[in-house]
């Protein structure tokens, strides 16, 4: 059994999360060990947390790294979770086998059927105390006695038993039924508009992926969330397609958490997602919108906020000037300009989602 799995369970279980740190980033996909309180550990090492393919009849054995990121994505759905997985290039847990691993780790269940390794029947099944007995043949009985099996494997059963199929009867009979009924009544009395959809989602900013472009996903957060703008060609290149931004926005009196995206045929599975979108920094080459659901700059740029960033002193595309875009000016050497540039853009933005009702 992997030491490092338990000792995890040891800290997370006894509420000493904060004690449960990445090294040396704070980013699990570029992060290389995990400290669990004074001992540190490989994110690379084997957890002996062992799922099989039923396809396939392949057994994982899953890296820690793979183990810890599903304890940090508890909270998620299972939708955000798949997402946050295939940005950092993680392997997904399916639902079933995460909630048990979560529900152990977190000290809510005494055991876990994928933790293998006689360590952790050990560590959570304390053996059952032997009564005292005065008689000596009973005594004799009782020192031969075997423990085949305890409540807990007696109420679980003898084999895991795949309730995938009850789920997708429920889905179908029952939640789908339900959800188009909700559908049609809710059209009859009032047709949900994108400013509903704004209050429970997080809005989105999709960037360009164009070379050219001078906001990207390697330079945008600095630039939105501190006010500073840096050279995108003096930057590493990010290898993430998406990103969180948050703001305290005085306009909507909280904080304002953005998705930013560059790849829409990555991220965009739901047609959902469009409704959520509420900004676009654009280039000015059409191509950035084949993928989107209005392909048609001029229709786009109507339903939602659009940027246009360039060095001041270049000339701006006449194809730019056609459409309802934001024209921003960055100064090629006054650095002190940026806050100021930022917050003027952040402003733009917000009246354009209040505009449309986000916030109320």
């Amino acid at each position: 059994m992997s030491s490092s799995i338990l000792k995890l369970r040891e800290f997370i279980s006894k509420k000493k999360r904060d004690q449960v740190k990445l090294e040396p980033v704070d980013d699990i996909a570029d992060a290389t060990e995990l400290r669990v309180g004074d001992e540190v550990f490989g994110l690379d090492e084997p957890t002996q947390f062992v799922t099989e393919d039923k396809a396939s009849g392949e057994s994982t054995d899953h890296l820690l790294r793979t183990v810890y990121h599903c304890l940090v994505c508890q909270a998620l759905s299972t939708t955000d979770y798949v997402s946050q997985c295939e940005s950092k290039k993680i392997p997904i847990i399916s639902f079933l086998e995460r909630t048990e691993l979560i529900s152990w780790l977190t000290g809510s269940s005494s055991t876990c059927q994928y933790v293998t390794g006689k360590t952790s029947a050990k560590s959570s099944e304390p053996e059952p105390k032997k009564r005292k007995v005065e008689d000596p043949f009973l005594a004799e009985i009782l020192a031969n006695e075997r423990n085949l099996i305890d409540h807990n494997r007696a109420l679980r059963g003898g084999k895991p038993i795949d309730f995938s199929s009850v789920a997708k009867d429920c889905e179908n009979k029952i939640i789908r039924p339900l959800k188009q009924q909700q559908r049609k009544q809710t059209a009859v009395v009032k047709t949900p508009s994108s400013a509903d959809r704004h209050k429970r989602k997080d809005p989105i900013i999709i960037l360009s992926p164009a070379a050219s472009a001078l906001m990207t996903m390697a330079n945008i957060k600095d630039f939105l969330e501190l006010g500073k703008f840096v050279d995108p060609t003096q930057v590493q290149v990010s290898s993430n397609n998406m990103l969180i931004l948050q703001r305290k926005s005085q306009r909507f009196g909280k904080e304002v958490k953005f998705l930013v995206v560059d790849n829409v045929e990555k991220f965009f599975t739901k047609p959902e997602y469009w409704d959520r979108v509420v900004a676009v920094f654009t280039t000015g080459q059409k191509w950035q919108f084949k993928s989107f659901k209005y392909p048609d700059p001029n229709v786009l740029f109507q339903k939602v906020k659009g940027f246009y960033v360039h060095y001041a002193g270049d000339t701006v595309p006449a194809t730019v000037k056609q459409w309802n875009v934001q024209v921003v000016e960055i100064d090629r050497n006054k650095r002190f300009k940026d806050r100021q540039t930022s917050e003027f853009v952040m402003d733009s933005l917000e009246k354009s989602m209040s505009s449309k009702g986000f916030g109320r």
